[in-house]
C-alpha cells in the first residue's frame, strides 16, 4: 500500500536528491531506498556490513544478481559461477584471497551478505561439531531460494572441502555446511595398495 506524502524540504535536501534522481528514477524510489538505509544505520547496522554495502555499490554487485539466477536457470550453472559475485563480495570484505579466508570468515560472510542485499530477512548461524548450521527467513519465494541454495552450495563446494545439504521452506532454508567425510570407498571393492617407507 502507499501513502501521499507531501511536504517541504531545504535546498540540501533537494541538491542531494538531483544528485541521485537519475540513478533512482522517482523521486518516491530514491526517499525509499534512503529510510531503507537510514533504518540500517540507525539500529545498529555494523561497520563491516556498511563497508560491504559500500563496496558493492562501487563495483555494482548484488550478491546474486539477475544474470547469475538467469544463468541457473537456464542450466548453465559453470558459467554463472565462473564469475560468482559472492566470490568476488567475501574477497573484498576480507580484503585478501578466497584460499586465505576460513570457512567460518566465509559462512559470516554469507550471512552479511544475505542481510545486506536483501536476499534474507534474518539469518541464524548455529556452530556445532558436526558443522555450520544457517537457518534463514527469506520472503523471496520458494523458487528464489532454491536458486539460492544451490549457488550456496556450489560456492562452499567449489572453495573449501566440504560438502553442503539444504532444505527450502515456504518462510526460507536452512543450510548444513561439514566437513567432507573421507572417501574410503569400501563397498567399491578398489584394491588399494600401500607403499612401505624405505
Amino acid at each position: 500500500m502507499k501513502r501521499r506524502l507531501h511536504t517541504t524540504i531545504s535546498d540540501e535536501a533537494s541538491r542531494i536528491i538531483e544528485k541521485y534522481i537519475a540513478e533512482y528514477g522517482r523521486v518516491n524510489n530514491l526517499i525509499e531506498e534512503a529510510l531503507a538505509v537510514f533504518d540500517r544505520y540507525r539500529s545498529g547496522m555494523s561497520e563491516a556490513a556498511c563497508k560491504l554495502v559500500e563496496i558493492m555499490e562501487e563495483a555494482n554487485l548484488v550478491a546474486f544478481n539477475a544474470k547469475t539466477i538467469e544463468l541457473v536457470v537456464s542450466g548453465e550453472i559453470e558459467k554463472a559461477l565462473c564469475d560468482n559475485e559472492l566470490e568476488i563480495l567475501i574477497r573484498k570484505q576480507y580484503n585478501r584471497p578466497i584460499s586465505e579466508i576460513s570457512l567460518l570468515e566465509a559462512i559470516e560472510g554469507v550471512r552479511e551478505c544475505l542481510i545486506t542485499t536483501r536476499k534474507a530477512t534474518k539469518v541464524n548461524l548455529k556452530i556445532a561439531d558436526s558443522g555450520y548450521y544457517l537457518l534463514v527467513t527469506s520472503n523471496l519465494g520458494q523458487n528464489t531460494d532454491l536458486i539460492l541454495c544451490e549457488a550456496l552450495r556450489r560456492f562452499f563446494e567449489k572453495n573449501y572441502n566440504v560438502k553442503v545439504t539444504f532444505e527450502v521452506f515456504p518462510q526460507g532454508y536452512s543450510l548444513f555446511v561439514r566437513d567432507k567425510e573421507p572417501d574410503f570407498n569400501i563397498s567399491g571393492n578398489r584394491k588399494v595398495e600401500t607403499v612401505p617407507k624405505p
